[in-house]
């Protein structure tokens, strides 16, 4: 039987108001630490009304992504996780060669031949070139076929005949600057619970019946026990905004100085520590 051809499909498939997507992902050919999948699912969805007079809501039925899922990074396993995508832990022949490409291919034409639901357009997301193969077999059967790849690979001519259209990996990459805020910000309340642990340490040593005493006392001993503690890396930014923290939480109270007269920590609760 003729395959029905691509206009037939889009004609369709406008009149339902659906289009199906399948989006295969081969973890071993993208930078999955610094990938940003939701962007680009959120593009794929924009583009689905490209041209089209009347809205289109795209479907993606399958979603899968395969590769060593060991040596996948834990954000990019999040987003996997978060857009409902089934990953696929796909072992190594050897010590470089990985099957994922092989399975990727077998499952997308497995997709065709079942035609449930009858997927309009294939989606891959690789650097490989193997997939010019599977990119070309679907286009036969009259499928729209796109390929997210490098920028790198754009010239290369046996990409732009094999898939109907080409987007870029580098396009969806994290800014150095938002993953330097993230680290930033990680390191940031790592310090914090450092910081907080040690106050509460060096509390437990002062003996409540010998109050008040300077609260400097604290912040001297804190440094003893961790010389590495800089208050300028916490959200904290000083000593003194610590303290007032511990007082807001009601573990300590203190009295503020006066002219010449020192900050004293004047009371510890015991039973809120």
């Amino acid at each position: 039987m003729r395959p029905r051809s691509l206009g037939t499909l889009w004609s369709n498939q406008i009149f339902m108001n659906r289009l199906f997507v399948a989006i295969y992902i081969d973890l071993e050919n993208i930078p999955c630490s610094k990938f940003q999948l939701k962007a680009l699912i959120k593009q794929l969805e924009l583009e689905s009304n490209q041209g089209n007079h009347s809205a289109i809501k795209p479907v993606f039925s399958i979603k899968r992504a395969y590769g060593l899922l060991d040596s996948v990074n834990t954000d990019f396993k999040k987003q996997l996780s978060e857009l409902g995508f089934y990953m696929i832990h796909t072992i190594r022949i050897g010590e470089k060669k990985n099957r994922a490409d092989l399975f990727i291919s077998i499952d997308a034409f497995e997709s065709l031949y079942l035609n449930n639901p009858n997927i309009n357009r294939y989606i891959f997301l690789t650097s490989d070139s193997d997939f010019t193969v599977i990119g070309e077999k679907l286009r036969t059967y009259g499928k729209d076929v796109w390929l997210v790849c490098r920028k790198q690979d754009r010239e290369r001519a046996i990409l732009s005949n094999a898939f109907d259209k080409l987007l870029y990996l580098e396009d969806y990459y994290e800014s150095e600057q938002n993953s330097l805020q993230k680290i930033n910000k990680s390191d940031q309340q790592e310090n914090d619970e450092l910081a907080k642990k040690a106050f509460i340490e060096v509390l437990n040593t002062i003996d409540p019946d010998k109050l008040p005493c300077n609260i400097s006392v604290i912040h001297d001993r804190m440094k003893l026990s961790d010389p590495g503690l800089d208050m300028r890396n916490t959200s904290f930014k000083s000593f003194k905004t610590l303290v007032n923290f511990f007082e807001g939480q009601k573990m300590i109270e203190t009295q503020p100085g006066e002219a010449n007269k020192p900050w004293l920590l004047v009371a510890i609760p015991r039973e809120e520590i």
